[in-house]
């Protein structure tokens, strides 16, 4: 039987994409895809394989709320990119960036367009971020951003469905940071990483919690005595 849904969604995959107004259409496209996230809980595992830094694998549970509230806990040390390692559906929100189609491509198979964006806040860290979008779906497979000046980070992202959603199940890392500054103190993995290091860091995702209706004040910084 024919789907006209399908047939309708085909032919718009193979229009062509001009202007600002359409880039920043499919921008709005994959954060409205999340929409309906208003919470999530997930385990997480990072393995760390990066030059001149030895860690240990580390867990840690992730508590998010939509728009912009995050709680992580984790037992000794735990580092995680922070730009990719909390999956957030409102980080790209279109009214907070510039945004133009760099190119449409076949990526793994499906067709995806690959939109650049650059922050309308000057003040903002990532210089430069171009998202690789899988038009079939509306979610970022691959992120790739300038943190600061001369380093580079690209971002891999594997889906899962948990409770109707497409959530991140592995992001595979590749870091590319400038050398740190021989004059500071670089003695734990943590002060390592900051100060510039290049290899990978695997971020595995399990036991999703969709939607179970996370307070507010799970949220709330413990008062200091």
């Amino acid at each position: 039987m024919i789907n006209l849904r399908e047939i309708l969604i085909g032919f718009v995959l193979l229009l062509p994409f001009t202007g600002k107004d359409d880039a920043a259409k499919f921008l709005r496209a994959v954060s409205e895809k999340f929409s309906g996230v208003k919470d999530y809980v997930v385990d997480v595992r990072v393995h760390l394989d990066l030059e001149n830094v030895k860690a240990p694998d580390m867990a840690a549970k992730i508590y998010y709320k939509s728009p912009d509230k995050v709680k992580i806990d984790s037992k000794g040390t735990f580092l995680l990119p922070k730009e990719v390692g909390v999956f957030n559906p409102h980080m790209f929100n279109p009214d907070n960036f510039n945004v133009s189609i760099k190119d449409t491509l076949q990526y793994e198979g499906v067709p995806a367009m690959r939109l650049s964006l650059s922050p309308k806040n000057e003040t903002l860290v990532n210089r430069s971020i171009i998202l690789t979008v899988d038009r079939s779906e509306w979610v970022i497979k691959e992120l790739l951003m300038e943190p600061a000046p001369g380093s580079l980070m690209d971002a891999k992202i594997r889906y899962g469905n948990f409770g109707g959603f497409m959530l991140p199940v592995e992001i595979d890392v590749n870091l590319n940071l400038p050398k740190p500054d021989s004059s500071q103190d670089y003695s734990t993995p943590r002060r390592q990483l900051r100060g510039g290091v290049s290899g990978n860091v695997a971020v595995y995702y399990s036991n999703y919690k969709v939607n179970s209706g996370l307070s507010d004040s799970l949220f709330a910084k413990e008062a200091k005595h």
